[in-house]
């Protein structure tokens, strides 16, 4: 259990407040609900079997997973325990990644005994995590605030190299990368918010492709993109417009 700042607590006493006005409404950044329909005519339960990994906050907290505590001292004085809010949830294997609010790691459970296995530190200086992906060696690529390109890390947290470069004239460079997942080649594949295009790299640097544009032009968001093949992309102003892309 770790001590917060008062920016936490109020953080929470937000989040509380939010979560009771809501209560049933739109995902947290953790994630999406099922779309209410695909414009692509592809089901949610295609898109979600064996394919997505993305995991939403009510599928974390059925499962009974405890989350981090931190504790505040109020302005009377107290000390309250809080718990973090969770971020973004992956599934690979037979493993569970979370992201928690304020935290500089991946907590890693294993899927069937929800027991925690290991967590993946990442340097704070590297900033707020924004969005991550686990290859099947255990790799981490994850985007962050502030950066315009992808960070690879081991499976232990240390810094591998960076991936892409920032820019808008060539068609490796990025601007503005929020979502990305990696295909069943093994191949990144990251939403440029910029260029408004996926743009598809190879884990060592090396730029592939780039494909979307033409499908997304008149879409005013893009919310994450998903699965190995296809690869599902969540968007609309609503959240509920689905694509799907072949690897």
């Amino acid at each position: 259990m770790r001590k917060g700042s008062p920016v936490e607590l109020d953080q929470q006493r937000r989040r509380f407040i939010g979560s009771s006005l809501a209560a049933f409404g739109v995902a947290s950044v953790a994630g999406l609900p099922a779309p209410a329909f695909a414009n692509n005519q592809l089901s949610t339960e295609r898109a979600s079997k064996d394919n997505c990994s993305r995991l939403t906050e009510l599928q974390v907290a059925s499962m009974g997973i405890n989350a981090p505590t931190f504790t505040v001292e109020t302005p009377q004085g107290e000390m309250q325990t809080l718990t973090r809010q969770l971020r973004m949830a992956r599934r690979y294997q037979d493993l569970l990644y979370l992201s928690f609010q304020n935290e500089s790691s991946i907590h890693v459970y294993d899927s069937t005994s929800l027991l925690p296995r290991f967590e993946i530190p990442f340097g704070a200086q590297l900033g707020i995590l924004k969005d991550f992906a686990v290859s099947e060696s255990g790799d981490v690529f994850a985007l962050f605030t502030g950066r315009h390109t992808i960070t690879h890390l081991s499976s232990n947290g240390a810094f591998v190299q960076t991936i892409g470069e920032f820019g808008i004239d060539k068609p490796q460079q990025l601007n503005g990368p929020s979502s990305l997942t990696i295909d069943s080649l093994g191949n990144i594949h990251v939403w440029d918010s910029g260029a408004r295009k996926i743009k598809v790299f190879t884990p060592d640097n090396q730029f592939v492709r780039q494909y979307g544009q033409a499908r997304f032009s008149p879409v005013q968001m893009v919310r994450s993109i998903d699965g190995r093949d296809p690869i599902v992309v969540i968007g609309g102003n609503s959240g509920d417009q689905v694509w799907s892309f072949q690897v």
